[in-house]
Order: C-alpha cells, then sequence, then structure tokens
C-alpha cells in the first residue's frame, strides 16, 4: 500500500473527490452570500420606502393639525376674549375648544398683548365713528383677530355721544358683539380629526413594519458567514493545494522514503475530516432549510 505509486494514486484520487465536494461547499457558500445580499437590498429598498410613507403621512397629519389647530384657535379667540380682562379670569374655568392648556395659554398670552397695544393707540379721545380710521392707520388688516380686538378696545374706550339732554345717544349704542369669521363648518372640523386619526392609524402600522424589517436586517447581519468562509479555504487549501503542491516534487520521496509514509497518513487524515465537515456542513445546511420550511 505504501509504495509510491500507489501513495500517488490515492492523493489524486482523494484531491478529485475532496474537489467535487469543495466545489458543492463554495456553490453552496456563494449562493448562502448571494441570497443574503439580494435579500438585504430587497429590505433596505423596502425600509427606504416605508420611511416616505411615514414622513408623507407625518407632513400630512401636521398639516391637518395646523388647519385643525386654527379652526379652534379662532373659535376660541372669539368665546374668550371678553373674559381675558376680568380681575377673577382662569383660562381653566373655560372651555378649551378642543385645545391644550399651553395652546391656551398661548392664545390668552396673544390676546393681552394685542389689547395691550391698542389701549396704547385708543388713549386719546376718540368716538365709535374714529375706530376705523385709527385701525387703518396703524395698518391693522380688516377680517383679522388683530383688528376685531383693536375694535373691541376701541369700543369701550371711546367718548360716549350725549343728546341736547345729556343722555347717551342711542346712535352711540353698540349692540353687536364683533367675532372672527370661522373658518369652516363643523363638517369639515370632524372630517380633519378622521384623517388624522388615519394618519395615525397608518403610522402605527408602518412603524411596526419598519420595526419588523430593522429586526430582520439586523438578523441577517448577524448571521456568521466567516465560518463557512474558513472552512472553505482550510479544506481547499490544507485537501487540495497543498497535496498538489507535494505531488509537484514527488521525486524528494525517492531521496527522503520516510516521507512518503507521512504524506500518506496525512492525506488518510486529511481525507476524513475533510469529508466528515463537509458532510457536517451540508447535513447543518439541510436542518436550517427545513427549519425555515
Amino acid at each position: 500500500m505504501f509504495q509510491l505509486e500507489n501513495i500517488l494514486t490515492y492523493v489524486s484520487a482523494n484531491i478529485q473527490i475532496i474537489g467535487i465536494f469543495i466545489a458543492i461547499i463554495g456553490g453552496l457558500v456563494a449562493t448562502k452570500l448571494l441570497n443574503m445580499k439580494i435579500e438585504k437590498d430587497a429590505l433596505k429598498e423596502k425600509l427606504i420606502k416605508i420611511n416616505k410613507e411615514i414622513n408623507f403621512y407625518n407632513n400630512k397629519k401636521i398639516m391637518d393639525e395646523e388647519q385643525l389647530y386654527e379652526i379652534n384657535r379662532i373659535d376660541y379667540i372669539n368665546y374668550i376674549y371678553e373674559k381675558v380682562r376680568q380681575k377673577d379670569f382662569r383660562i381653566e374655568d373655560y372651555d378649551t375648544c378642543n385645545l391644550t392648556i399651553e395652546q391656551r395659554r398661548k392664545i390668552v398670552d396673544e390676546i393681552n398683548e394685542i389689547f395691550n397695544n391698542a389701549i396704547d393707540i385708543f388713549k386719546t379721545e376718540h368716538s365709535m365713528d374714529d375706530i376705523p380710521n385709527i385701525i387703518k392707520q396703524n395698518h391693522i388688516a380688516e377680517g383679522t383677530i388683530e383688528y376685531l380686538l383693536y375694535e373691541y378696545v376701541g369700543k369701550k374706550t371711546r367718548k360716549r355721544k350725549t343728546n341736547s339732554l345729556g343722555m347717551l345717544d342711542y346712535t352711540d349704542i353698540d349692540f353687536s358683539n364683533p367675532q372672527i369669521a370661522p373658518l369652516s363648518d363643523t363638517l369639515l372640523e370632524r372630517e380633519l380629526i378622521n384623517r388624522i386619526d388615519k394618519s395615525d392609524e397608518f403610522i402605527e402600522w408602518k412603524l411596526i413594519e419598519k420595526e419588523d424589517i430593522e429586526s430582520k436586517l439586523c438578523a441577517l447581519n448577524n448571521i456568521n458567514v466567516k465560518n463557512d468562509i474558513i472552512l472553505f479555504i482550510s479544506i481547499t487549501f490544507f485537501a487540495i493545494i497543498f497535496p498538489q503542491i507535494i505531488l509537484s516534487i514527488y521525486p524528494i520521496f525517492i531521496k527522503f522514503k520516510w516521507l512518503k509514509y507521512i504524506f500518506a497518513i496525512y492525506n488518510i487524515v486529511v481525507f476524513i475530516i475533510s469529508m466528515f465537515l463537509m458532510l457536517l456542513y451540508i447535513f447543518k445546511l439541510f436542518l436550517d432549510i427545513k427549519k425555515e420550511k
């Protein structure tokens, strides 16, 4: 068995057998890497699409919320502006108009600031007829919140007209309760609320989908292909390349006959280990595929 010719034949046969299996292993590793890349690219592309959808619906929701806030803001101003200068005024004692306490405080601060500016403007004596001109001279546009509040202050601080008997002139009596025209009806307000709720539901669903994709990407990144590559390279080198190099210098066995015994034992051991590892690898792949199904 340990004749040189038999050893060379045995080694050549082993190289061919291992070469077939290592080609299979190499193909499996390459396929695994390629599939991972394809799956990663598909997941990343899907993640980009989901992020775009989330951003779109977030922006849409913000626009609807701003429109709804403006409706509620005007309703609240119409409701509260006559009350903010009362001594016992407390924001908490009045209707919220679907606004948060922070939003209501901000609006009340805005009303008070406009009132203070209006009081400065109407310090001089003025009549009811003077109010529109004074407001116009201060470049306050008609139909705005500022105009409403300036007009209110002007009327409260005006000099009342009296008739010849010293009584209030009925033409100077103001029975109106000026208000800003509401931006919408109840139907539009309800529609905005429904759209915001739908946007919230869609965003929540997309966030769950995004989390699922991110967990899949994380799982793919944690797959250790390094061991597969090490196995492929190790068997290729120790069971194919190295024996092939030795075969190319086989005449050395004629001079050092003991080397052929070492080489023969080396090839037997490497062949057994290589075959065991390759069959084990293929078996593990089979189990993984079966588990996925």
